[in-house]
């Protein structure tokens, strides 16, 4: 989730070396489950902006984190304050 040098690319590596009972299908059914979240965050900041007297804010982080534990509820509250961030970011650009 961290910007640097393993951003964007897939996870299949990392996440056989912390879990090494994984197989192939497994790795690779994980990474694109996190690139469908990945996406899913993104899109949702971007279709809801609050707009106010001050200009184009973003949802506030406790409804965002509701509608992704909706759905994706085993994500740690680290690597989701880091995808709200990020896709608070992409919004904004």
């Amino acid at each position: 989730m961290e910007f640097g040098e393993n951003w964007l690319k897939p996870i299949n590596e990392r996440l056989a070396i912390k879990f090494p009972d994984l197989h192939m299908q497994q790795l690779e059914e994980c990474n694109v489950l996190c690139k469908k979240v990945h996406q899913i965050a993104h899109r949702f900041i971007a279709e809801n902006p609050i707009r106010s007297d001050t200009g184009i804010e973003f949802v506030d982080f406790h409804q965002f984190r509701q509608f992704i534990y909706t759905k994706y509820s085993w994500l740690s509250s680290a690597n989701l304050q880091r995808l709200y961030s990020q896709s608070c970011y992409y919004a904004y650009k």
